[in-house]
């Protein structure tokens, strides 16, 4: 059964909830529940699956964490990608283990669009200063142009989890009702150590891993080959 059962006050909240993880890793209070173990673990809880979405939100500090949130360099969103992934798992309804990788894909992949929507806020916060006339009017107006900084990226956040948070539900439930033998389970175990690999290589190159401690890591993703392959 693919349908989900939405109602429009959860999908308000959703959204409200994707709204101030996201401002909290640049705007406000950055307390850090925008990062992915909070807000993802929020997401599942919010619908029903808070150990889900503690175990999404877990792989996805690996694989979201590369780039720190500061400076002018792209990095991938947290927050409403987080919740989004957490949420999503939730809303499946499902205990299969799949759908945990599954969940964590969906949050890759919203938290690398998510960049590229940091960067459209950026141009669009530089265009509030654009005109010389933008710079006077004392202390009130330097107030009310950082409200409306804030509000942008609030609504950029809450738009993230708006547009993606039924796809992603979609996704983890496909893949978490494939019957036992189909192509997509067949193929699992390898995907599944092709991405505990690639989350490790991520992980390394931003620790700063040298040469000599690749080895490790090439161990660690036959071990998730292994663990993929008795939990498929």
């Amino acid at each position: 059964m693919m349908g989900i059962e939405l109602s429009l006050g959860d999908w308000l909240l959703a959204c409200a909830l994707g709204s101030i993880v996201g401002l909290d890793a640049v705007s406000w209070p950055q307390v850090m529940w925008s990062r992915p173990i909070v807000a993802a673990t929020l997401g599942g809880l919010l619908f029903g699956a808070p150990a889900g979405g503690f175990l999404v939100g877990t792989w996805l500090e690996i694989v979201l964490s590369r780039h720190p949130p500061f400076g002018g360099a792209r990095h991938a969103e947290t927050g409403p990608a987080a919740f989004t992934a957490g949420a999503a798992y939730g809303m499946a309804q499902t205990g299969a283990v799949i759908g945990v990788p599954a969940a964590v894909v969906c949050g890759w992949a919203i938290g690398w669009a998510g960049a590229y929507s940091v960067t459209v806020l950026r141009l669009a916060t530089a265009r509030l200063w654009a005109s010389s006339g933008r710079a006077r009017g004392g202390a009130a107006a330097l107030a009310r142009r950082h409200r409306l900084a804030m509000l942008m990226d609030g609504a950029r956040g809450a738009l993230l989890v708006a547009s993606l948070l039924v796809p992603s539900v979609l996704f983890v439930r496909l893949l978490s009702t494939q019957p036992p033998g189909s192509f997509g389970l067949a193929w699992s175990p390898a995907l599944a150590a092709i991405g505990l690999a690639g989350m490790g290589g991520v992980a390394a190159r931003a620790l700063g891993t040298r040469r000599r401690d690749w080895p490790g890591l090439a161990a660690g993703g036959l071990l998730g080959a292994l663990l993929a392959g008795v939990l498929a």
